[in-house]
């Protein structure tokens, strides 16, 4: 399927955390901003400065709603809406865990290299098919949006991974080869 988007849509990945900090797993749960995150956040606006959104979709998971909160403030722009299906995948028993609690307490969820296998069966878990399902979803739901207004979209890297992949047709397990999304760093669609 191809995507084609009428308006201008920017991606961001929400600013730096305390749990991004002590590499320790999200997911669903949330942890705030650091001071890092919330100055990233306010550098992101000012590079930003120069274009109009007529919306901000954020998911409405606390770190992503909080960097979309400062920027639009940044901005002048009060057309915060939130969309469910931009938040991050559930991640079952390993969210709230650091990597390296992970890697000892269910290292069969982890490849030799030490990456996280997506496709593991993880307990507790959204699994990775309706993962990706949502986030189908999600981007038919930007294409439409797009007939009619610009938008500035907050949510998550593992979210950003899968956009990308459904939008420029490469598999979830391959995209991460392609794309990196530093948080904060605007991905203009």
């Amino acid at each position: 399927m191809s995507y084609f988007f009428k308006n201008r849509i920017v991606l961001i990945r929400h600013g730096e955390t305390q749990w991004n900090l002590e590499k320790r797993t999200q997911g669903h749960l949330d942890s705030p901003l650091s001071e890092k995150g919330v100055l990233q956040t306010k550098e992101t606006a000012q590079k930003l400065r120069n274009y109009k959104f007529d919306l901000v979709l954020s998911s409405p998971l606390g770190r992503a709603l909080e960097t979309a909160k400062i920027i639009s403030a940044e901005l002048g722009t009060n057309n915060i809406q939130m969309e469910p299906d931009l938040a991050e995948r559930h991640l079952g028993v390993l969210q709230g865990r650091t990597k390296k609690e992970s890697l000892e307490n269910y290292p069969h969820f982890f490849g030799a290299d030490g990456r996280f296998i997506q496709s593991s069966d993880i307990p507790e878990a959204e699994s990775l098919q309706d993962f990706l399902q949502r986030i189908q979803q999600a981007v038919l739901k930007l294409q439409i949006l797009s007939e009619d207004s610009s938008m500035l979209v907050i949510t998550h890297d593992g979210v950003l991974h899968a956009m990308l992949g459904c939008i420029k047709d490469i598999s979830f397990d391959k995209v991460q080869n392609f794309y990196r999304f530093d948080h904060c760093e605007p991905v203009f669609l």
